[in-house]
């Protein structure tokens, strides 16, 4: 109501200064008609100030990282850089990979635009997707922010790598603080299994011979008596003799 009579007030002051342009120099201390406008627009309410200069009241979405918690799933992934070439890298996520055509991939691939990692170097992938319930507007249902990966307490202490020699792979596995209680360790491609093993010690080498020039990876369980159960995993692309992967181990 305060705020339609100050409008009408202004309209009718208008109408006089209008019809009696000379009335503010006869009667003393009466105000100019843009005097009267600069004080209701400044007497006006923020709102209503608002609603004025965007009448849409448009509502911006929201990316996933700025909205409650409650509203999203997050998921945490290691991955690790593969290929690079052109500040462009492709990263190797085994734990992200999906099943296509009832056929399970190796590994997902992540292709990153201005890499500033190296090959071998570990990552951690945050996964966020929307929940069902989530009520304001948001930029994607999905992300993926990718960061370095910390230093462990175990990442200088058990290492794996596979050397790559032709149609051989050389994977070696050492546990420099003598408490490995046992490790699984598999080698695969698309297509089957090619190598299997367990193991009771904390070094040990595995030679498989013949393994096809297609991409495959190596996946290895570690029961530690400090640790606890490690995971670690090598993912070798195509055309990768002559060449040496080390592996990176997560905790369960």
């Amino acid at each position: 109501m305060i705020g339609k009579l100050i409008i009408i007030g202004v309209i009718i002051v208008a109408a006089v200064a209008f019809f009696m342009p000379g009335i503010s120099n006869v009667i003393p201390n009466f105000p100019s008609l843009e005097a009267i406008s600069d004080r209701v627009l400044s007497d006006s309410k923020p709102e209503n100030q608002h609603l004025t200069t965007n009448p849409q009241n448009e509502i911006k979405p929201l990316s996933l990282d700025q909205v409650d918690p409650k509203h999203t799933k997050k998921e945490i992934h290691t991955g690790q850089v593969f290929e690079k070439s052109d500040e462009k890298c492709k990263i190797s996520v085994p734990s992200l990979a999906e099943t296509i055509n009832e056929k399970k991939e190796l590994t997902h691939v992540l292709d990153l635009e201005e890499c500033p990692y190296e090959i071998g170097q570990a990552v951690v992938i945050t996964k966020l997707e929307a929940t069902e319930d989530v009520s304001m507007p948001v930029s994607s249902l999905s992300s993926i922010t990718i960061d370095s990966h910390p230093v462990t307490d175990f990442t200088n202490i058990v290492q794996l790598t596979s050397s790559h020699k032709g149609n051989d792979v050389l994977i070696s596995y050492n546990d420099s603080s003598g408490n490995t209680i046992g490790v699984v360790v598999t080698l695969r491609n698309s297509d089957k299994e090619i190598f299997s093993g367990q193991f009771a010690s904390s070094k040990f080498e595995a030679l498989v011979n013949d393994v096809p020039n297609t991409p495959h990876i190596i996946e290895m369980i570690v029961e530690h008596s400090v640790y606890g159960t490690l995971h670690a995993s090598v993912y070798a692309p195509a055309d990768s003799q002559d060449s040496i992967i080390s592996g990176i181990f997560t905790k369960s």
